[in-house]
């Protein structure tokens, strides 16, 4: 085992990569996509600006390579709860609250989302949307459960509610960050804003 010269075990490369990554997320959190860069990450992860580099050559990479960490990470969160929840809405439902969680225990994620979310520009808009995509369909998928079912209403497309839902989403990130503290009673009426979205029937 790989040791350095003050006696802690020396960190294999994606090993450190994935705790610069880890550091990445939290300086792009802090201090924006357009802004975020290999000198605040070696800063963080206590290493030299050059090992940042050597694992992120460009600054495109870098940024990236963030985005892809941040979309995996609402990726999985999203299927881990699907695949644990047979009842479409109760799975939409554990979404709903798993990301609220997440709003919570992973901030700095949600916060490079929120920006992501916001940002039209070329460069990095492509990506979102592809992502968000990626998503919409995840979320679609257990809402035609629900109408074929008949725990959801006909009505509106399945795609087109969870774009609903989604865009929603931003609005409960605003409201768990308020510095004033979260609404009382919060969670039960995202419930219920969620249930008339959805078209739950009565």
């Amino acid at each position: 085992m790989p040791v350095a010269v003050d006696g802690r075990r020396r960190l294999q490369p994606e090993e450190r990569k994935r705790l610069l990554l880890t550091n990445a997320v939290q300086v792009f959190a802090r201090r924006g996509i357009g802004r975020g860069g290999h000198t605040e990450i070696a800063e963080i992860g206590g290493v030299s600006v050059a090992t940042v580099f050597n694992y992120f050559k460009t600054r495109e990479a870098l940024v990236e390579a963030v985005l892809e960490e941040v979309e995996n990470f609402l990726l999985n969160l999203a299927e881990s709860v699907y695949a644990e929840e047979d009842n479409p809405l109760e799975a939409i439902r554990s979404h709903v609250k798993a990301f609220m969680n997440a709003c919570e225990e992973n901030p700095d994620y949600i916060k490079v989302w929120l920006e992501w979310s916001a940002s039209v520009r070329d460069e990095i808009w492509p990506q979102y949307l592809e992502f968000q995509n990626k998503l919409l369909e995840l979320i679609a998928k257990q809402i035609d459960k629900g109408i074929k079912k008949g725990i959801l209403e006909q009505g509106l497309a399945p795609k087109e509610r969870a774009r609903w839902a989604l865009g929603n989403a931003q609005m409960l990130v605003s409201m768990v960050f308020d510095p004033n503290g979260k609404p009382r009673g919060m969670e039960k009426m995202v419930e219920r804003g969620f249930d008339h979205m959805l078209g739950v029937k009565a």
